[in-house]
């Protein structure tokens, strides 16, 4: 009577068990886990928190107060957004400045270099063209990485020369269009066009974070300890109330 009630209760766990099993296999293939297709992150085509690198370019006060394409506000919101996403994401992230050192200009904003890390040594320049200094050029390729995100002021300027020097160089420049500004919209433009026209890929700061997240199952989707609620958060304060502004 023992063994035949033994059995019983070991037939009833092991029916228990596949049925926690099965009802886990169909959850996770209705929520889609078990059809999503992983890639390399270091040899994707597509951007990743592994082959990308933000460079953030000459936003001073000199700068940005001129620029007149895009509302000051939103454009602020767009490179603090940007770099909130590199800092997500582990992104590494090369600031320069240009005329610091000569007493012609004032370093980065506070309000974007609050979200730099500490342990980003700014890199001033008396070049326009910011791979003419072999310091930020030499920052870059430490990294490893050959997809750049190029944000800057202005569009015309540094971020213009720099991009079509990248690109000479190999390197897969993205040009983030809303996270550049210029003195008139024409010039923004026609920046974008001769830096499209030489090989550059214009996106823009939500575009390229949400292609690096790639999917809900990223574990810096919704939480992260630098960032509050992870990119998801980013976005909820950065992107959807900006929606139709520019």
């Amino acid at each position: 009577m023992k063994q035949v009630k033994l059995i019983a209760v070991l037939v009833l766990l092991l029916t228990v068990t596949s049925m926690i099993f099965t009802y886990s296999a169909q959850s996770e293939n209705n929520n889609g886990n078990s059809n999503f297709i992983p890639k390399d992150p270091k040899t994707d085509n597509l951007l990743t928190s592994e082959n990308t690198v933000l460079l953030v370019i000459d936003w001073q006060d000199e700068m940005l107060g001129t620029v007149k394409n895009i509302d000051q506000a939103v454009l602020l919101n767009n490179i603090q957004a940007i770099i909130k996403t590199a800092n997500v994401f582990d992104i590494p992230v090369v600031e320069s400045t240009i005329g610091v050192d000569l007493g012609a200009n004032q370093p980065t904003v506070p309000a974007i270099k609050q979200f730099i890390a500490e342990d980003v040594e700014n890199i001033d320049r008396i070049s326009l063209n910011a791979w003419q200094n072999k310091a930020l050029i030499d920052r870059v390729k430490e990294t490893g990485r050959k997809k750049i995100l190029m944000t800057g002021l202005w569009t015309s300027g540094c971020p213009t020369y720099t991009t079509l020097d990248a690109l000479q160089d190999g390197y897969e420049v993205y040009v983030l269009t809303d996270v550049m500004g210029d003195a008139t919209t024409d010039a923004h433009n026609r920046a974008i066009d001769r830096m499209v026209q030489a090989g550059a890929i214009p996106f823009t700061w939500e575009g390229a974070g949400a292609e690096i997240l790639r999917a809900y199952t990223n574990p810096k989707a919704m939480q992260d300890e630098k960032v509050e609620g992870g990119f998801v958060g980013i976005m909820k304060e950065h992107f959807y109330p900006f929606a139709g502004k520019y």
